[in-house]
Parts: C-alpha cells; structure tokens; sequence
C-alpha cells in the first residue's frame, strides 16, 4: 500500500499493528451469533475476517477527493452492519468456492465481505464487486474511488453443424476436442465423461445416465472405445427420439459443483446440430490469468466451429 493508502486509513484512526481487541471480537460475536435461515448456514469466522476486523474494527473512512475513476465512497467497518445479509451472502458464497464474512457497510448502503483469502466485496443492487486484494486495499479503494472490478459467472455457448458421422460419435469427438483445448490451457483436466440420453416422448425416460473414464492413452485414441462404450450402453435405445448430453468431468467434480463446466447435447439424432456450453463460476473468473485463458479457448473453440 502506497503513502497515499497508508494516509487515508491514518486519516481514519489506523495505525501500523493496529488492534480493536475485544471490541472486534464482541462484534465477531454479534455478528456470529445471528439465527441461521431455512437451508442457509450460520456465519462462521475464520482467521482472514478475524485478523482484518481487529486492525479495522470501528473506524469510519472518509472519501479522499471526488474520486479517480469513480466517486469516491466512505465507510464504516462493522460487521454486525451486515449480519442479517445471510441468504444474499450465501449465493455469492457458492459461486465464489470461497467463505465470506460481513465487514462493514459504505456510505452508500453497499455490504462489505471480507473472504477466506483477505479479499475485501462489496454487493449492492447491481450485483458483487472485488474492492482489493486485502481489507487495506479494498478500504483505500473505496475511499479514493479506484473502480472496483465486478465479480460475475462466466457462460459461453455455441451451435456447431452435425458431420455426417453417427450422433454418438460426433459427440464423442468434439467432447475430446473441448478436453485437449482446455488442458493444453492448464483449465481443466477431463477424467471421464459422463453420458446422458433421455427420451423426448412420454415422461422424457432415461436411457442412459453413466460416467465413462478415460482410458489411459492420448484423447485422440479414446474416441472409438468411448463411443463404442457409450453404444453399447445405450443398446436399443431409440436415439433418434432423444437428446444426447455429454458433460466433461475432472477429478473431484462429482463431490460438488465443478467450477468449471463444459458440455454438449444433440437432439434426434443431431437435428440443429450441437450446442456446446461452457460456464464458470465466480470465483474461477477471479484470476485474471484464467480469464485470459478462457479467451483463447473461446477463440479456438470458434475456429473449431468454422471448419465443421
């Protein structure tokens, strides 16, 4: 932090080694000790929110100017400010892969968070926005009014042209195309696939819902043996008044919610082609190096596209 940033928290009544003490903690307590909600979880501490309520606990910062890309906010730092913001929290906790801990609240009703790794949010009604890598950072921010970045879910789809091939096979084929592409861009590591057809007539039967492991060789050679798998899985089952769905999983992923996901789906036998859909969560998108993998692999996905 700069002597600018150290002057605005000065400002403010921090100093180097700061400690609230026991007046952070009962506000940790307060705060802690809010009812949980219906299928939401009670705040729990942790030691990032506790090391940067006791160096901030109780100070209002004041805005430092008109701001340089934004206006300039103050606030006050208090968590028991946001303790009753346990379901807007909760969402956001989810997508980010990372716990959250109400901080205080600016000037303009915006809720701070502090999360496990020292990041300082703030939500309001336009949606969550990363403030600073560190409470200091992300305090000063809003003071000088540095634009913050907002925090969102990345989606990305596209419709590819069917090839002549059997349905099953081109699937099969452009599902390991997407797991070398996004390997080769250190974003995920495919270990199996999983395959699900369900029927369009009726209830929408189930004629397959199975994961198929990789075999250990290179991508491209897994393709006949996966597909085979997948047919013969599948048996008699009337294909052609189906959608096909394959969805990439890596190691782990069938625990919780990957924070990537990629996958594909063709309906009666391939009939508007292929749509490919790839998301990311929150707290994947956070790193800018990711974000600009995904870049590429957006592009080189759209190149894919272009050939078939």
């Amino acid at each position: 932090m700069n002597g600018r940033g150290n002057e605005v928290l000065v400002a403010a009544g921090w100093q180097p080694g700061r400690d609230a003490g026991n007046q952070a903690l009962l506000g940790i307590l307060e705060t802690s000790s809010t009812v949980a909600l219906d299928g939401v979880t009670a705040w729990q501490t942790f030691p990032a929110v506790e090391q940067a309520v006791r160096e901030f606990y109780g100070l209002t910062v004041a805005p430092a100017g008109p701001g340089v890309d934004v206006a300039a906010t103050g606030c006050v730092v208090d968590p028991s400010l946001g303790r009753h913001a346990l379901r807007t929290f909760a969402a956001f906790e989810e997508g980010l892969g990372h716990r959250l801990f109400p901080f205080g609240r600016t000037d303009a009703d915006s809720l701070l968070a502090v999360d496990d790794e020292g990041r300082l949010f703030a939500v309001d009604h336009s949606g969550w926005w990363l403030l600073g890598e560190s409470a200091a950072e992300g305090l000063v921010s809003l003071a000088e009014g540095r634009a913050p970045r907002r925090v969102t879910s990345w989606s990305w789809e596209w419709r590819l042209a069917r090839t002549a091939e059997d349905a099953v096979i081109d699937l099969v084929k452009t599902a390991l195309v997407l797991a070398y592409v996004l390997h080769h861009h250190g974003l995920f590591a495919t270990r199996a696939i999983r395959a699900r057809a369900v029927g369009f007539r009726g209830f929408g039967e189930v004629y397959l819902d199975r994961e198929f492991r990789l075999r250990q060789k290179t991508l491209d050679a897994n393709a006949a043996p996966l597909a085979d798998d997948i047919g013969e899985a599948l048996g008699s089952a009337p294909v052609d008044t189906a959608e096909m769905r394959l969805e990439l999983l890596s190691a782990g992923s069938a625990s919780k919610r990957p924070a990537l996901g990629c996958s594909l789906a063709a309906g009666g036998q391939g009939a508007g082609g292929i749509l490919i859909r790839l998301t990311a969560r929150v707290g994947f998108t956070l790193d800018a190096g990711r974000q600009r993998a995904l870049g590429d692999v957006t592009a080189e996905v759209e190149r894919y596209a272009a050939t078939r």
